[in-house]
């Protein structure tokens, strides 16, 4: 929408500027002929291009391989924060049941109890079972994580490898990379 206002203001402003041109343009029909299917031409974006200008298998694999570790990262990240969210709720479910719950102290002797009610019991349990689920899930996604991260660095520097060494600025990190 936004575009489209932006647009009818450019032109607006061109047949302002000089309306007899805009009146010849509006006149004359534009006139396209269709390109025959034998002189379509494709391009390719420059950084797929091999030294002779032609693609590189190499480096189109590597790229999307560099993409696709950048996408598991990414959900991996997203596992993490999900489990650890989910580590949140069954610590706040947990803490809900102390409420209906009490310590009673005993002599020197014998240990401390803690008696609840069948609410405090559930609320325990189901409180206790969510947050050592997302205890798991936590510790399973950050290894997850560490290892994604690893492979990608490894396919990067193998990309600079390739590539030759030069000196280049990592946005990611805040450091220069050889």
């Amino acid at each position: 929408m936004v575009r489209l206002i932006f647009s009818s203001i450019l032109v607006l402003s061109i047949a302002m500027a000089n309306p007899a041109e805009a009146q010849e343009g509006a006149s004359q029909p534009v006139q396209s002929q269709p390109m025959p299917p034998s002189q379509v031409i494709t391009t390719l974006p420059n950084e797929s291009l091999g030294s002779q200008g032609y693609p590189s298998p190499i480096e189109g694999s590597q790229q999307y391989e560099l993409e696709e570790a950048n996408k598991g990262i990414r959900n991996t990240r997203n596992a993490l924060i999900a489990t650890s969210a989910l580590g949140l709720v069954g610590m706040i479910v947990g803490a809900t049941a102390f409420r209906h719950c009490e310590f009673i102290y005993y002599n020197f002797n014998q240990p401390d109890d803690l008696v609840c009610t069948q609410r405090g019991d559930a609320l325990l349990v189901a409180g206790g079972t969510i947050f050592g689920l997302a205890a798991i899930g936590m510790i399973t996604s950050g290894i997850m994580l560490g290892v994604r991260k690893g492979k990608r660095r490894r396919l990067r520097r193998e990309i600079r490898s390739q590539q030759g060494a030069h000196l280049q600025w990592n946005v990611e990190s805040a450091r220069l990379e050889f």
